[in-house]
């Protein structure tokens, strides 16, 4: 399917299948490497991030369109960069790659500072957690979002927040207050994000467990993944 429709949409269901996989779709790194060259390249992106080391070969390619160097096909443009070509919408997901692939954040963490002095997205808070204490020059952009209008952008950012700096007095209550849907038998996407970070963070967040366990009890249906999630949480608090 890669080489047959590397450049069709129905593709990109293939493409989320094989970075759910991880590393087990490495044998697929040489198709994936051409389909950065299709209008499936963001997706390809994050497959190969996924991979990991193993798709090394595809790494010169990434640190091109980080740097604006090259840029994939239907280039949409966005903030320009230093050397004037406009940065690629999707050069995140390249930058993303490049760091899971080599190991070395120094790139990602030039692109994420950049995104940081003109104002972060909830998807760069979700790469921010990810590199935890190395986002540290980023903190200063994530602390403010902790109020944001958005719910979804307060619980990334709080997620962001305690990966980066180990704070959970700020953390914590914005995770707190994304759960009460689940008050009232509902579970928005903020919240069941809320309940997994709750989980990750564990004992500072003791106080969810009321809320927890009551909604393990429910009779309501909730959607499936806050069952586990929610174990998961009491089990790190040392409870259920």
């Amino acid at each position: 399917m890669l080489v047959d429709s590397a450049d069709g949409e129905g593709l990109r269901p293939v493409l989320d299948a094989l970075a759910a996989w991880g590393p087990a779709a490495g044998a697929a790194v040489p198709e994936l490497a051409q389909a950065l060259a299709t209008r499936n390249v963001r997706w390809a992106c994050d497959v190969l991030g996924s991979i990991g080391a193993a798709a090394a070969p595809a790494a010169s390619t990434l640190d091109g369109f980080v740097r604006g160097l090259t840029q994939p096909p239907r280039h949409d443009g966005g903030a320009p960069l230093p050397n004037g070509v406009r940065r690629w919408h999707g050069a995140q997901n390249a930058a993303w790659a490049h760091w899971r692939i080599t190991g070395g954040s120094k790139l990602f963490l030039a692109f994420l500072e950049d995104a940081a002095s003109q104002g972060l997205g909830y998807a760069d808070l979700g790469r921010l957690a990810e590199l935890g204490p190395r986002a540290s020059r980023c903190a200063t952009a994530v602390r403010p979002l902790l109020e944001s209008p958005g719910p979804w952008t307060r619980v990334q950012a709080a997620h962001a927040w305690w990966r980066i700096t180990g704070d959970t007095d700020a953390a914590v209550p914005v995770l707190l207050e994304a759960l009460e849907p689940l008050k009232s038998g509902d579970a928005d996407e903020p919240c069941r994000a809320a309940v997994r970070y709750i989980a990750r963070i564990g004992a500072p967040a003791l106080a969810a467990a009321p809320l927890l366990e009551a909604t393990l009890s429910s009779d309501r249906c909730f959607p499936w993944d806050v069952y586990p999630a929610a174990r998961a949480a009491l089990l790190a608090f040392g409870g259920g």
